[in-house]
């Protein structure tokens, strides 16, 4: 029995070029303390909290604005502590 072996090789490449277009990144300031709503700092005090005890901690869903209230009060409290 005769086996041969043939490569077949696409002469595209398949990963993309180095110059292609990136999507702009949108920088925006951060939250001021102030314009955070009181329920999204109490989860954000929660949650660090939780770490401190090693415990897991339950996030609900929530939107982009939400979460990046939540995000900032964490990393505010991680610099006031």
């Amino acid at each position: 029995m005769n086996t041969e072996a043939q490569i077949i090789a696409s002469p595209v490449p398949f990963v993309k070029s180095e110059t292609a277009k990136k999507h702009p990144r949108t920088v925006r300031e951060p939250l001021k303390i102030e314009d955070i709503t009181i329920p999204f700092k109490a989860l954000g005090r929660h949650i660090a909290k939780c770490q401190r005890k090693r415990q897991s901690v339950r996030v609900p869903a929530m939107r982009g604005s939400d979460l990046g209230q939540v995000l900032r009060t964490l990393e505010l409290k991680r610099a006031l502590a």
